[in-house]
């Protein structure tokens, strides 16, 4: 194997693991944001009504970008043979983030 090829994999995995932190920091974000909406609406955990709140949507919207990067990186990865540890919230055949946070867009 040649060492251009090992240091392209290494940057990135290095870029694959910065982009699934980014996920979680954005799903962290989401979750705030449903919760607020939440209480504006005065429903609870799991109430679907929450799904139609205008701030909550565009912060689900707003992660399609993060999780469309993470998971090409995760997939860039797999392609070139070597993932350890990659995808683990946005690999292939993973349900995502936005899942977790039950979003309709899942």
């Amino acid at each position: 194997m040649s060492r251009g090829l090992e240091a392209a994999r290494g940057h990135l995995a290095t870029a694959a693991a910065e982009l699934e932190a980014a996920v979680v920091a954005w799903g962290l974000w989401a979750d705030e944001v449903r919760a607020r909406a939440e209480r504006r609406l005065g429903t609870g955990p799991g109430d679907r009504r929450v799904w139609g709140d205008p701030e909550y949507a565009r912060a689900l919207d707003a992660g399609g970008p993060f999780i469309e990067a993470a998971r090409a990186a995760a997939a860039g990865l797999q392609a070139s043979g070597w993932a350890p540890g990659a995808g683990q919230v946005c690999g292939p055949g993973r349900p995502g983030p936005e899942t977790a946070i039950g979003s309709p867009r899942s």
